[in-house]
């Protein structure tokens, strides 16, 4: 054996000790097809972990998957298969995170179920159980509400400082959503990380932070102007909700090879646009982030998942679609070489938000965050500007953006993907858009170590 394969060995070895695998699956029952989607999925997001964090130097992740669809064993076996050691020489190569600590997050409109993992080494700096918890009691807020909807615990025969787990259920009474904490859970859970320095703050060495406002799109105020004109021009007057507040739709689209799959776009995107509307109805939220699966890296598609999820819903037809119209969203789709972005802020009749909110801006401060937490230079405000796109006349309403993959800034779609809910949320939460908790119950709690002896 030469000294280099002595050496890599040696890591392997190293590597391997800190693994914990995991809750056995002896007794459970699974539909074989299921469980194969679930491990496929686990193992592939596992080599995209792995790759992202070897490369920008990190040690915990937070991350959706769908296969699980929100059943806690089936999540907790995607845990185990991007734990699973990778064969560097397979055609396919799987796994290979279990160096890494988790939270992997599985969600339909009902509940939510969690998974969080911290591997033997990591785990006094953070541990599985005590991260959960403040996770997931942090996005809740109010502690009846958490005590009712939220069932943690602990694997069997696994020390829960590696392996943890929650369910979550809807609860009406409580103000308990899935589709409402779903995507804050990320965030909270990357806060937690960064107070403890797991986690990399963006680039405090750089003095070329940009904090942007109206001043910095000058355009911007040409679609109030505009809107005023046509009042006082009665026979030319154009309802404000019938106006295009996006772009107009792309002209390869249009073509008739692009049919079905721009059909199945716009299915999904109206009913995302229904599962939004109703959560937002229900827990009074004004603005939204979230992930679109079927664009893919396609920018334009990405554009018509907006268009389909603002539609005017029907609430006759058999089944309902769109509806979000008047919600503020952040929408993203990816692959591996790259990630799309898209911003939209209602300049509705009855609801405008351009005066709180510029979806330019907002996009803008979300890419700028992005291009931040990998390795940057110093033009990387300008470089976010020249990303950001928007139409003529719509730019507080309407921003697309496209970055793509790089290796040597440390720019991965994987990583970027968390980063920019992350942030989209924060920048909400710093306009007092987006709520940190029940401000209105006076019963509100802020967890500390003291409230988790077990940990």
């Amino acid at each position: 054996m030469t000294v280099e394969q002595e050496i890599s060995a040696g890591v392997e070895a190293l590597t391997l000790d800190v693994i914990v695998e995991g809750p056995s699956a002896e007794g459970k029952k699974f539909v074989e097809k299921t469980l194969k989607k679930v491990v496929k999925e686990g193992g592939k997001r596992g080599v995209e972990i792995e790759g992202a964090a070897d490369m920008g130097g990190l040690k915990f992740f937070c991350t959706t998957v769908q296969e699980p669809a929100a059943d806690l064993d089936l999540t907790i076996e995607t845990m185990k298969a991007m734990n699973a050691k990778s064969d560097p020489t397979a055609e396919e190569r799987k796994g290979g995170a279990g160096k890494l600590g988790k939270i992997v997050i599985s969600s339909t409109e009902q509940k939510i179920a969690m998974v969080a993992y911290v591997p033997k080494d990591l785990s006094k700096e953070c541990n599985a159980l005590e991260w959960l918890t403040y996770t997931v009691s942090t996005v809740i807020g109010n502690k009846d509400a958490f005590e009712s909807a939220a069932t943690i615990a602990s694997c069997e025969g696994v020390d829960s400082a590696n392996y943890a787990t929650c369910v979550i259920v809807n609860n009406p009474e409580k103000n308990v959503f899935a589709l409402k904490l779903r995507d804050a859970m990320i965030s909270i859970a990357y806060n937690y990380l960064k107070a403890r320095n797991l986690f990399p703050e963006n680039d405090e060495d750089d003095e070329d932070d940009y904090v942007f406002g109206d001043d910095d799109f000058p355009d911007a105020d040409d679609v109030e102007e505009e809107a005023v004109v046509e009042e006082k021009v009665e026979e030319e007057v154009v309802e404000v909700e019938e106006k295009c507040l996006l772009c107009p739709i792309a002209e390869r689209l249009t073509v008739e090879k692009m049919a079905k799959k721009l059909a199945k776009i716009v299915k999904e995107g109206g009913k995302r646009g229904v599962e939004i509307e109703g959560a937002a109805d229900m827990g009074g939220l004004q603005f939204f982030c979230t992930q679109m699966d079927l664009p893919a890296d396609d920018i334009d598609m990405l554009v018509e998942s907006m268009r389909a999820m603002n539609a005017k819903s029907d609430p006759t037809a058999e089944e309902r679609k769109g509806g979000a119209g008047k919600l503020g969203k952040t929408i993203l789709s990816m692959t591996d070489a790259k990630i799309c972005l898209v911003a939209y802020v209602p300049a509705l009749a009855d609801c405008d938000k351009t005066e709180e909110i510029s979806a330019s801006e907002w996009l803008v401060n979300t890419v700028t965050c992005i291009l931040k937490s990998g390795k940057h230079d110093d033009s990387v405000g300008e470089e976010a500007l020249k990303l950001v796109e928007s139409f003529p006349g719509n730019e507080r309403t309407f921003a697309k953006a496209v970055i793509m993959k790089d290796g040597a800034k440390g720019l991965f779609p994987l990583k970027m993907k968390d980063e920019a809910i992350n942030q989209s949320y924060a920048y909400l939460k710093a306009r007092g858009l987006f709520p940190d908790g029940n401000d209105d119950d006076d019963d509100d709690y802020c967890w500390g170590d003291e409230d988790f002896p077990e940990c």
